[in-house]
């Protein structure tokens, strides 16, 4: 079991406050840089929870990320894709 201590809580929490300030990519990748976070799973599921998303269904998912319909996302890709939904502001309207 993973365990997780009141610093560790802390700073997700104030990641996630920084995120929530921010308008561009640089911005973004600003706020993992300080932090080290390199992980590109890491990265979604920080931008998740400061969108309060804990997974996205029935998303369509930009055809020029992949060569076809049934290859696979790379994190890379998940991660682009999720960024692109948070920068764009609209999930803000659902919570």
């Amino acid at each position: 079991m993973l365990s997780m201590t009141v610093d560790v809580i802390k700073k997700i929490g104030q990641i996630k406050e920084k995120l929530l300030g921010c308008l561009t990519e640089a911005a973004v990748e600003d706020v993992f840089r300080e932090s080290d976070i390199v992980d590109f799973r890491v990265k979604t599921m920080l931008l998740r929870q400061s969108m309060q998303v804990l997974e996205a269904y029935d998303v369509p998912i930009n055809q020029a990320s992949t060569s076809c319909s049934d290859t696979s996302l790379s994190d890379e890709d998940v991660y682009k894709e999720e960024l692109d939904f948070f920068l764009d502001g609209k999930w803000k309207e659902l919570v």
